[in-house]
């Protein structure tokens, strides 16, 4: 039986739920004889308390200080800043990464987080040496290596890049074996920042594989929630992070549209209270926390939410339209366009730009909502999860 190693964290929820996803896809493939263990390093005990509370003060540093964190986001997205901060992270998490291997000894790694890869570039030129001088001193300062020696057989170590458009140089490294990135775009991007072409695959961010497999029709999946089939279903999806979705909502509430809607609060107890006090005008489901997120998806017309990239691939997978009213300075921002530019959703400002688009997409026998649903389908990919697990059998069997 083969062992397989997932690296996630909990800043946000896209990197836990892309490993996730990758979990489920190898546990539906009954061809594959392994182990799975999902491992986030910044809770390991030896993993230093600043980074540990980091992925924890994540939203709030996002809601209470969007300009700092796009101002530390730009800074640290050039060469030099990066490579300092490559070094700092192998010095702060080397430790836990090795023990990791040490304890676990898989056979495949793969990477869902950008902050790893500098404590595993360190780990593998001390165990493995298998680049060349040059090669390293693209990424690691030469002053930084003391010394490499091969100690045995090479594990294989695939990244999964968990946006669309925007690519920190963080998540850049000679180290994988393969990469995973969302769109050919990005597949770009990589490459000219000195990967090889032959290494580099366009797979999607991974989503459960129960966009690819449901096969319950919308108004089947209506019934299942206990909603009309045939009335126009508005999902909004919200979080600590997302800062005026009740305020859209407010303003679809008072449309006087035939709508119903189905709501997830996404952990932000304020909202989901508030979202249960409120008068509805029309038929509404109320959720918190969900498992049942894709299925929803797979219920509904259209989606109103953030840019994250999660719930961006999960929308695209589903052939869900999406109005964004909350991007994140830098990585978000990629997301956004991506879904602008291929024509699957549009940003918009304020309830107003809400209300407007609203009456568009509903206009003329839905035919513009109809269009924007057709590009989602178009630039999805609900079967991500299935090409990176044939990536990760193609690398076990090399």
């Amino acid at each position: 039986m083969k062992k397989v190693l997932i690296l996630t964290a909990d800043a946000g929820f896209g990197h836990r739920s892309a490993a996730n996803a990758i979990v489920e896809a190898l546990q539906n493939q009954n061809f594959l004889d392994v182990e799975v263990k999902v491992q986030n390093l910044l809770n390991d005990p030896k993993t230093p308390a600043l980074l540990r509370n980091s992925q924890y003060d994540y939203d709030k540093l996002i809601r209470d200080s969007p300009k700092l964190y796009e101002f530390g986001y730009e800074s640290s997205d050039k060469p030099f800043p990066s490579q300092l901060a490559q070094i700092g992270l192998s010095a702060l998490l080397f430790k836990s990464f090795s023990n990791e291997i040490d304890d676990y000894r898989p056979d495949i790694i793969v990477n869902t987080y950008p902050l790893y890869h500098s404590p595993a570039q360190t780990w593998y030129l001390i165990n493995e040496a298998s680049w060349t001088s040059d090669e390293i001193a693209k990424f690691i300062p030469q002053s930084a290596i003391s010394k490499y020696s091969f100690q045995g057989k090479h594990i294989p170590f695939i990244t999964i890049i968990t946006d669309f458009a925007s690519v920190h140089l963080l998540w850049m490294s000679l180290l994988p074996d393969a990469y995973c990135v969302a769109t050919e775009l990005m597949r770009e991007q990589v490459i000219r920042n000195g990967l090889s072409p032959e290494k580099v695959f366009c797979t999607g961010i991974p989503v459960k594989p129960i966009f690819s497999s449901e096969t319950r029709s919308k108004a089947e999946l209506r019934n299942y929630f206990d909603l009309n089939p045939e009335k126009t279903t508005i999902l909004a999806i919200g979080s600590k992070r997302v800062t005026n979705l009740f305020e859209n909502l407010m303003a679809i509430n008072h449309s006087g549209f035939e709508l119903q809607l189905i709501m997830v609060a996404g952990g932000d107890e304020k909202l989901f209270n508030t979202m249960k006090n409120t008068k509805w005008n029309f038929p509404v489901k109320i959720f918190n926390f969900t498992q049942e997120l894709p299925e929803m998806m797979l219920a509904s017309d259209f989606v109103v939410t953030k840019a994250g990239g999660l719930v961006t691939s999960e929308a695209l997978a589903a052939g869900l339209p999406m109005i964004l009213i909350d991007v994140l300075p830098g990585q978000e921002e990629g997301n956004a366009n991506f879904v602008q530019n291929n024509g699957a959703g549009i940003v918009v400002s304020d309830p107003i730009k809400t209300m407007e688009t609203i009456t568009l997409w509903l206009r003329n026998n839905q035919i513009r909502l109809k269009t924007a649903a057709e590009n989602a389908r178009r630039i999805g990919r609900p079967d991500s999860s299935s090409q990176i697990v044939r990536i990760i059998e193609d690398q076990l069997n090399v």
